[in-house]
């Protein structure tokens, strides 16, 4: 069970760091950012599909890991991309 835990917690900051890098890499847009909503967790959600092509609980899920209770789709979509992406141990 502490194995599980740590495995997890490791997998989370993986997820973190991969997050940050992509942040650091993407250009900044200016005005666009400061116009986009931002939406709680279980708004971005309840659009899983539409927004994500996957389902809610990967969403709650991904943005669980990243610490984040609300964000802009645009981050959501980074942020999921990457948790799906990454590999299962």
């Amino acid at each position: 069970m502490a194995k599980e835990a740590l495995r997890d917690a490791k997998s989370v900051e993986s997820t973190e760091n991969k997050l940050e890098a992509v942040q650091e890499q993407a250009p900044k847009k200016g005005r666009k950012d400061a116009q986009e909503s931002i939406y709680s967790v279980s708004e971005l959600a309840d659009n899983a599909g539409k927004l994500f092509g996957t389902r809610q609980e990967c969403v709650v899920t991904a943005l669980k890991a990243a610490g984040k209770m609300e964000c802009t789709v645009s981050d959501a979509k980074k942020i999921v991309s990457i948790f799906l992406k990454r590999e299962v141990e």
